[in-house]
């Protein structure tokens, strides 16, 4: 029951984060780009944003049910439902932003839809028992993530090109997942510390602290990916990052199991491959390839125009 609600729960939670970031890049045509305004002028024009804030608070409403559904079933179950959210997404960036989809875009969305469903089907069966982590083993896929995200990062930042959005979308996405890891791990601390603190043991465990931190980073760089690529690019990037580290350390770390039986463990792998394929398969786009207008959605006299009022 609880593997059920847990799902349900990651469903909605991706519905609520993908629409929001659809908001989000439908306004961010009219704020000035990260990094080339002051910070000030930059700050409050997006605090000013009633659209952006609309479209960051439901994200942020996405976000805290993730958590919920982190709480309920294994990460393994949790990030591919997160991940098939990508379809609404760029289902929304074709028929509200304007961006082209090509063929290949049409196969990744339908691989996801199909892993979904398969998904659906291995959750028959599933042992929802909790198991100890492997503290060794979890924290070198932690620091292991936390060079490669930095390295991926400051690779972005150094590149002028257009695949800079690209590697921003690589790097956002690692961080994200982290942050799942460390939300999972943030549970786990929580029920140690339940008898104590009740609720309020969140406040003493810096797995929750460090996952806020790592949470508001993700959300800034996520914004300037979004300024300097296509929604229909980036959103898939992170999408497969994101949720590809948490379901292979939910495996090896967590210790999460699989289903009972051949036919229903097949389903479970498949299911994840074509999931976490079909983002893959969205990501190799390249903005160049796209007929839309170069500079649709940054364009300088929109910016220009919003900072003069």
């Amino acid at each position: 029951m609880l593997l059920v609600l847990g799902v349900i729960i990651a469903a909605i939670a991706t519905i609520l984060s993908n629409y929001g970031s659809f908001i989000m890049k439908k306004e961010l045509s009219n704020l000035p780009r990260i990094g080339e305004a002051k910070v000030v002028t930059t700050v409050r024009a997006f605090f000013n944003s009633r659209p952006w804030m609309t479209g960051q608070g439901i994200q942020i409403l996405g976000s805290g049910f993730h958590n919920i559904a982190i709480a309920l079933a294994p990460l393994s179950v949790v990030q591919p439902v997160n991940a098939a959210g990508i379809c609404l997404l760029v289902v929304l960036a074709v028929t509200k932003l304007g961006e082209k989809a090509s063929a290949i875009d049409w196969v990744g969305i339908s691989t996801i839809i199909l892993g979904v469903l398969l998904l659906g089907v291995s959750l028959v069966n599933t042992p929802t028992r909790a198991a100890a982590y492997r503290p060794v083993l979890l924290w070198l896929f932690i620091i292991l993530m936390f060079l490669v995200a930095g390295s991926t990062l400051i690779a972005a930042l150094v590149r002028k090109d257009e695949r800079t959005s690209s590697f921003l979308g690589i790097g956002v996405g690692l961080l994200v997942g982290l942050t799942a890891i460390l939300m999972k791990m943030t549970w786990t601390d929580l029920g140690n510390r339940w008898n104590e603190y009740k609720i309020g043991g969140f406040v003493f465990s810096w797995y929750f602290w460090i996952a806020i931190i790592l949470t508001v980073i993700s959300m800034v760089l996520f914004q300037i990916a979004l300024q300097r690529g296509k929604a229909i690019v980036v959103v898939p990037l992170v999408t497969g990052f994101s949720n590809l580290i948490p379901i292979f350390v939910g495996f090896i770390a967590f210790r999460e199991q699989l289903p009972k039986g051949t036919v229903m463990v097949t389903f479970r792998l498949v299911s994840i491959l074509l999931i976490i394929g079909g983002a893959v398969i969205l990501s190799f786009r390249r903005e160049s390839q796209d007929p839309v207008e170069e500079g649709q959605g940054l364009e300088p006299s929109a910016v220009h125009r919003r900072i003069a009022r």
